[in-house]
């Protein structure tokens, strides 16, 4: 959670989206201020986020090895519910804190969203995990082969109550191979290419009514 004092009326404003924009309007006194000595809030502790930004990799180290240990004890039988309790209570307080650091908001879809993909020739049917304006993170069935990091990809979607279909381009930042299981998906995670303005005004204007939802 991303919040900021009012310089006008020192109340905390609550907004997913103050990594990005340079103004907004206080939900308390209405005055409309600059954005400003942002904030991370993440299940009782706060950040100073250009601080959390100077330390960004160190945390996030410590979060890859405090998933490994969530993960590890998770069925072992000779840890503590206390301490299984503590270990999942700090792994979500750092995923917050981690979420507080990226520089655009990700509207994650509760609902699947389906996107058509083509990467080296090959193309497949996708949902989306999660959209912002710079890029997305995408499931894939596992019977489609792994794409290539630092490959190129195109993607084909429609966004929900919507007509228009948009094309986009963009680059393969990461991949997760999917795990044995029959349910199981490969993550793809997708940087956008020089969206047009007119796309971007459409995402943005979706992605900012999603983190007015989260708000609520």
């Amino acid at each position: 959670m991303l919040i900021m004092k009012c310089p006008k009326c020192e109340k905390y404003i609550n907004s997913a989206l103050l990594a990005e924009i340079t103004s907004i309007d206080c939900e308390h006194c209405h005055a409309t201020v600059a954005v400003s000595n942002v904030l991370v809030s993440s299940n009782g502790f706060t950040f100073d986020r250009n601080d959390l930004l100077k330390r960004f990799f160190r945390y996030r180290k410590l979060l890859d090895e405090v998933i490994d240990e969530h993960h590890s004890i998770a069925e072992n039988k000779g840890v503590s519910d206390v301490s299984k309790r503590s270990v999942e209570q700090f792994l979500t307080i750092l995923q917050g804190m981690m979420t507080g650091a990226r520089d655009n908001f990700r509207y994650q879809f509760s609902n699947p969203l389906s996107t058509k993909l083509c990467y080296s020739r090959h193309e497949c049917r996708g949902t989306f995990f999660n959209l912002s304006t710079e890029g997305a993170c995408i499931e894939i069935s596992r019977s489609n082969p792994l794409p290539r990091v630092k490959g190129g990809i195109s993607i084909e979607f429609s966004l929900p109550d919507g007509k228009e279909v948009f094309s986009i381009d963009g680059d393969i930042c990461w991949t997760q191979k999917a795990k044995d299981g029959e349910n199981s998906k490969h993550s793809v995670g997708i940087r956008f290419r020089g969206l047009d303005e007119s796309i971007y005004t459409e995402l943005w204007k979706f992605i900012s009514e999603g983190a007015s939802e989260v708000q609520k």
